[in-house]
């Protein structure tokens, strides 16, 4: 295993395999991560949960198949969309600050005039010109993005995932491309969903804990891992930055409810600030916990709502050192 200094504590990277390491090691107790996973397993249907700390597995428990069965990720897989959005800027390909009408003159009749790859990440990218509403998507309008990869790299999206996402993280999951190498950021569209292992989801979250660093490589620019886990436009959705879901403190965030059901404060009371969370319909969730160094994985085949969000907190910070 390869690992780099964050702070006083090595931080780890998977191979082929994660390092695995008793809770003790790194500050946890063994009796409550189990009882932690107990919680969790109540939750409706879940099939595992697992617990990444400084990079190294420290509990895993899967209440169906094991470390090496896949599940349907569904928008999960918009964490993997920012990532290819944030390597391609890295490289020059393209900015998010660019119009989709500057790369796509031809494109979906929702985009509003002047929108951006920003306001696309954002779910900004409908309705009035002049104003940041959001409306959550995982349909056309959020798969221009593809498109707009592809003229930008001169690579089908497929071809880029491959090669700068998949094979230096060391993916096994298998993200559904057509013949020519096209593929679907949202789970709406004519592919089928990206299945994956709890291990390969916590692969993203661990990249982005990183802040974009892989090993020695850094594969996105710390600025943009920085824009994309602030809210972009907060009167919009205080909650959500470049397809992260976010818990920052401040003004009203909405949920993916169309229209929006709205709230106040952090969507996690008692969650730190920084704390991101990749979800996907039928109950997948991560949560990147970086005061921690922790990345948290449970998938499951229920609803994604609040109560269920904060369930899993709940099991999660009964562990938490401190």
């Amino acid at each position: 295993m390869d690992g780099y200094q964050a702070g006083n504590a090595p931080m780890l990277f998977p191979g082929d395999d994660w390092s695995v390491a008793a809770p003790e090691d790194h500050g946890l107790d063994a009796d409550k991560l189990t009882t932690a996973a107990a919680a969790v397993g109540e939750i409706a249907r879940r099939y595992g949960f697992l617990v990444v700390k400084s990079g190294a597995v420290v509990h895993e428990t899967y209440y169906e198949g094991d470390a090496a069965s896949k599940y349907h990720t569904f928008s999960i897989t918009k964490g993997f969309g920012a990532t290819l959005m944030g390597i391609a800027q890295k490289k020059g390909y393209l900015d998010v600050k660019d119009k989709i009408s500057d790369w796509l003159p031809v494109h979906h009749p929702d985009i509003k005039a002047g929108a951006t790859i920003e306001h696309v990440m954002a779910m900004t990218a409908q309705g009035d010109p002049e104003n940041n509403a959001y409306q959550y998507t995982s349909g056309p309008v959020l798969n221009s993005l593809p498109a707009i990869l592809w003229q930008a790299t001169g690579k089908s999206p497929a071809q880029f995932f491959d090669e700068e996402v998949a094979a230096p993280l060391g993916l096994t999951l298998d993200w559904p491309r057509n013949a020519k190498g096209w593929m679907q950021i949202g789970s709406q569209g004519p592919m089928q969903v990206m299945t994956a292992t709890h291990r390969d989801v916590a692969r993203l979250g661990h990249l982005w804990l990183n802040k974009g660093v892989w090993k020695d490589n850094r594969l996105i620019d710390e600025s943009f891992v920085d824009a994309a886990l602030t809210p972009t436009f907060p009167e919009a959705n205080n909650a959500y930055g470049y397809l992260w879901w976010l818990n920052t403190d401040g003004s009203q965030w909405r949920d993916t409810a169309t229209p929006a059901n709205v709230f106040e404060g952090r969507r996690i009371p008692d969650a730190p600030e920084n704390v991101f969370l990749a979800l996907g319909a039928r109950g997948k969730h991560m949560f990147v916990i970086p005061d921690h160094d922790m990345v948290v994985v449970s998938m499951g085949e229920t609803d994604v709502t609040q109560p269920q969000v904060l369930a899993i907190w709940a099991a999660i910070k009964e562990f938490l050192p401190g």
